[in-house]
């Protein structure tokens, strides 16, 4: 029943129902809200493409490598403490088989520092895991290392093991297209 004195206090009860649903909705919708987000991108100058889990950024510097001067790009998404990244570096013109061969055992060799020995078949261009303890935590790294098209490509997913679900590191391998 409407009385002419209560106009104020139901005018408050609406507003505070109605503040309370769009709290409510806002929530809802946050919880919605997928953590990984997928996103094809072309990576190594368009000669492979790769599906990252959030916005990336891509990041350049020169290496130098046994006197030879490339541009290595890293391409990367964080989700978390959760790192998945794409680097790549074109190799020189003058670059033969065995240098290739031998930049792939040492970008290996470098990831499995931590994590022992790389498994067989890393050095063939195999995707590989490792486990790792890093910063006291058990952690995780998930990688492959090639040469495309005398490009040097490093893929790698890594964090600790309770957010770097395997399953989201093996999706991002799996994503990988060499063109």
């Amino acid at each position: 029943m409407f009385r002419p004195g209560n106009t104020r206090v139901v005018t408050m009860r609406t507003r505070r129902r109605g503040l309370l649903a769009a709290v409510l909705a806002a929530l809802a919708l946050c919880a919605c809200t997928p953590q990984y987000n997928w996103r094809e991108t072309a990576v190594a100058d368009g000669n492979a493409q790769i599906a990252f889990p959030a916005q990336v950024r891509t990041e350049e510097r020169p290496l130098y490598v046994d006197g030879a001067r490339m541009t290595f790009s890293l391409t990367s998404a964080s989700v978390g403490p959760a790192v998945f990244a794409v680097g790549y570096a074109k190799l020189p013109a003058d670059a033969t088989e065995d240098l290739g061969k031998s930049l792939v055992q040492r970008l290996v060799t470098s990831l499995a520092a931590n994590g022992g020995e790389p498994p067989e078949g890393a050095n063939q261009g195999d995707v590989f895991e490792l486990e790792t303890n890093v910063a006291g935590q058990p952690s995780r790294l998930v990688a492959r290392v090639l040469v495309h098209r005398d490009i040097l490509i490093e893929v790698v997913a890594s964090g600790p093991k309770s957010a770097l679900p395997l399953e989201q590191a093996h999706d991002f391998m799996r994503s990988l297209v060499l063109r």
